[in-house]
């Protein structure tokens, strides 16, 4: 069980509560109660007063300039919800719905910034731990106000509207709440901007897609370390004081996962070993031409260099993200102690959007990267193996000519490569004036959030049909050289996909090597 308090969130509690359902718990001290119900009573008080709270007794954005009595100040919440209702296109799946909830959640009670009554709270608990998860569209948030329309969904929610899923299916949600016993709660003053005027949709789904963007690194330094043992690398971009002296900690890290695969294989060359056993030394003449090149390609040598950005960007990425996981985002926000009620812009969502920006760049390098070490395994001038990775053949062989191995592979790769790289435009850059000027400049988190995720599944795709042209090339060159991390991942991916001796379709198998690659402990 987790227990959240609007401070602690992680990127990681994100996933288990959507991936496996844990249970979530508000805190049971006093003054954790108290504080909500304080700021709640302030906020009452506040617009008792008469004085225009915009949002409560006033209505939204540009039109804040109409003022309601408080007697009609939870209608007021229950409209925003229903003129919000215009969500469209592709649903986000029930598990983004659990991650969009916790995020809300943990915000909104986050030291009763929000100004929600305690009830509200208890009732976005019991939709997360009940597992009746708001159908929420993923088109129509421009990242401020927040995610007001996709948000606006688990409002509808909450007051028994709209649809949810239940027990495996998209259900009516007043159907779902009767079979658990449940009376919807209609929302009051303030708690329909409480509840939507904020960043969780675009927060919830980058810590999703954050998570499936980590396991990439490893998997491209392996990726790296394998096409160095297929082509006969050097140890030598992957020694420690060489990254050392660079100063960056990604890349730092990315050498030493790759160097601890290499150190085991006895197909990667130490350096001088290498000079000793493969190089003629020039004695007495004035021009040799090497046989063996002393250094390797660009995407070998290089790789702890790019792996390395791709490694610290997802850093700042996760320092962003989890901070906003724990902000208060909503507007206007409530400062018990000081007595003062701000009309401000947390809803802004720039963090995440920068966050997403710059990581798809760093993706698409990663996937470039597979790219041209594929081409490098796979085209048989640059590795000693065959043309494109079919097994050995005689010229006599019934099938020769008849084998083309991994070309339609290669395009593949270079296909999706292509395709993530469109991926690339830094969206908060389109921004533009919506809601008659109001909302003049606006952040776009979400959109940028939504590419991230979609650009994270190409690459997987594209890193799978990678990884079976590397195992294909392990067993040509001889499996028994490699390193025992190497060996490793052969003999997993070969249960899935055989090595490939006469030509047949790889669809199948190459998407499931890239769920696997989701999935298994090997890159964890």
């Amino acid at each position: 069980m987790k227990t959240i308090n609007g401070n602690e969130l992680t990127i990681e509690d994100v996933c288990d509560v959507a991936y496996k359902k844990e249970e979530v718990a508000l805190p049971t001290d006093k003054v954790f109660w108290e504080t909500l119900q304080k700021s709640r009573t302030f906020l009452e008080k506040y617009i008792a007063t008469g004085v225009p709270t915009y949002g409560v007794t006033t209505d939204f954005g540009d039109s804040c300039h109409n003022q309601i009595s408080v007697d009609k100040a939870g209608e007021l919440q229950r409209t925003i919800c229903t003129y919000h209702g215009i969500g469209l296109g592709p649903k986000f799946n029930k598990e983004t719905g659990r991650a969009i909830i916790l995020a809300r959640l943990n915000s909104n009670i986050k030291g009763g910034y929000s100004a929600i009554r305690p009830e509200l709270a208890k009732m976005m608990l019991t939709l997360l731990n009940k597992d009746i998860i708001p159908v929420i569209p993923q088109l129509g948030s421009v990242g401020a106000s927040g995610d007001l329309t996709p948000l606006s969904y688990v409002a509808a929610v909450i007051m028994g509207q709209r649809e949810v899923y239940y027990n495996g299916q998209v259900v009516p949600t007043m159907q779902a709440f009767d079979a658990e016993k449940i009376k919807p709660l209609p929302i009051e003053a303030k708690e329909g901007l409480a509840i939507m005027n904020g960043t969780s949709v675009m927060t919830a789904v980058a810590a999703l897609a954050w998570k499936k963007a980590e396991r990439l690194a490893k998997i491209s330094d392996f990726l790296t370390a394998v096409t160095s043992e297929i082509t006969r690398g050097k140890d030598t971009p992957f020694v420690a004081k060489v990254s050392e002296i660079k100063n960056h900690r990604g890349q730092c890290e990315s050498a030493s996962y790759i160097f601890n695969i290499i150190n085991e294989s006895k197909r990667v060359w130490r350096y001088e070993d290498f000079l000793q056993s493969q190089i003629k030394k020039i004695d007495n003449k004035g021009f040799i031409a090497l046989q063996n090149k002393i250094q390797d390609r660009y995407s070998i040598r290089c790789a702890p260099q790019i792996n390395g950005v791709y490694r610290d960007t997802l850093r700042i990425a996760r320092e962003w993200i989890t901070e906003e996981l724990n902000s208060a985002n909503d507007n206007p926000l409530i400062d018990i102690e000081a007595q003062r009620l701000y009309n401000t812009g947390n809803f802004y969502g720039g963090h995440i959007c920068a966050a997403c920006d710059y990581l798809r760049t760093a993706v698409a390098n990663i996937a470039d990267l597979s790219d041209k070490q594929a081409e490098v395994i796979i085209d048989g001038k640059f590795n000693g193996l065959t043309e494109n990775l079919i097994p050995f053949t005689p010229a006599d062989h019934p099938r020769a000519g008849l084998r083309l191995g991994f070309k339609a592979a290669q395009i593949t790769i270079s296909a999706i490569r292509g395709e993530v790289a469109t991926y690339c435009f830094p969206v908060s850059l389109t921004s533009a004036p919506t809601e008659a000027l109001n909302q003049d400049k606006v952040s776009m988190g979400t959109i940028s959030a939504r590419k991230l995720n979609e650009q994270i599944d190409l690459v997987y795709l594209q890193f799978a049909t990678h990884l079976l042209a590397g195992m294909q090339a392990v067993d040509l060159a001889g499996y028994k050289d490699f390193s025992p991390f190497t060996k490793q991942v052969h003999d997993q991916v070969r249960q899935m996909s055989a090595f490939v001796e006469d030509d047949r379709a790889l669809d199948k198998e190459a998407t499931v090597v890239s769920e696997w690659l989701k999935t298994t402990n090997l890159f964890a």
